[in-house]
């Protein structure tokens, strides 16, 4: 594993950097990304002083990143799936607020097809891309032939025409040049085209209160936004800002408790034991992770 000793910010190049938390670099392996982790090391995670924008030191490319998401374990984000039907329902009623009427939308790291699925309930049409082969099988039995599905990275996906919306829910923060990113998706838009999105908050109360035990400092998770830096990056790609905000996710109350005991929280492996044996596991808990999401437009 490479680490750059002399890091620039993705987002305006500055130098002008200082460590943000000074985590274990352990090698990026399927084992240790995804739900189905069994080891936590978010690594050495800089922050600029220009533009707050947070990122892991370590960046690896977007090859490295598409072999690890394709291999990665997605069973224990299959056992969420109550919890992820609301959160894509939550996500769908942001979309849906800003485009009423139906259209064509890409759906970047679909996963098992959750949120499209929603989205064609609602009389929408489209494509997905993702990576894992595990989750791309697992979407093309529920989506069958109802809309266009892409087993590859966005950079290597191979798509025809434009899009009304392009939606990247947890999708931001993975990807090793986020501008790019940004760019490359608002050139797949229609004029007046929407990306919709949500990131860590690195200012989140969340964040801050919790500290080196948030739940979002994953080994996978390179980009840590807050509101500012995830505007000056939309500015930077050329795409207007339209509204930002907080939405809830949903977990079922044995999941949350893992992912707790995994961040050594107090009590949460005793409870996870107790609400297990008492059959409350599967329990749907609404809960706000200190994400942000924002509406971006392309003029």
């Amino acid at each position: 594993m490479c680490v750059d000793n002399s890091p620039r910010c993705p987002i305006c190049a500055s130098e002008n950097l200082r460590v943000f938390l000074d985590g274990e670099e352990l090698e990026l392996t399927p084992e240790r990304i995804g739900s189905s982790r069994a080891l936590l090391s978010y690594g050495r995670i800089l922050r600029c002083n220009d533009c707050t924008f947070g990122f892991r030191q370590f960046r690896p490319s977007d090859e490295q990143l598409a072999s690890l998401y394709a291999k990665a374990d997605a069973s224990v984000y299959e056992q969420e799936m109550a919890g992820r039907r609301w959160s894509a329902e939550k996500n769908a009623g942001i979309v849906l607020r800003h485009r009423a009427v139906p259209g064509r939308i890409l759906d970047v790291g679909c996963a098992s097809g959750t949120f499209l699925q929603v989205m064609l309930e609602h009389g929408w049409n489209g494509d997905g891309v993702e990576p894992s082969t595990v989750q791309f099988a697992i979407a093309s039995k529920v989506l069958t032939d109802r809309c266009g599905l892409h087993h590859c990275s966005l950079q290597e996906a191979k798509l025809e025409g434009r899009f009304d919306v392009l939606s990247l829910w947890d999708v931001l923060e993975h990807v090793a040049d986020p501008l790019g990113f940004l760019e490359q998706c608002k050139e797949l838009l229609t004029r007046g085209g929407l990306i919709v999105l949500n990131v860590p908050d690195l200012d989140s109360v969340q964040a801050r209160l919790l500290g080196r035990r948030w739940p979002l400092l994953l080994a996978e998770h390179l980009n840590y936004f807050n509101r500012d830096s995830l505007r000056q990056c939309a500015a930077r790609a050329g795409l207007d800002w339209v509204a930002t905000g907080r939405r809830p996710v949903a977990f079922s109350s044995g999941y949350i408790l893992y992912r707790l005991s995994q961040h050594r929280f107090p009590l949460a492996a005793t409870l996870r034991t107790l609400v297990g044996t008492l059959a409350l596991a599967n329990i749907r808990i609404p809960i706000w992770m200190g994400e942000r999401y924002a509406v971006l437009q392309r003029p």
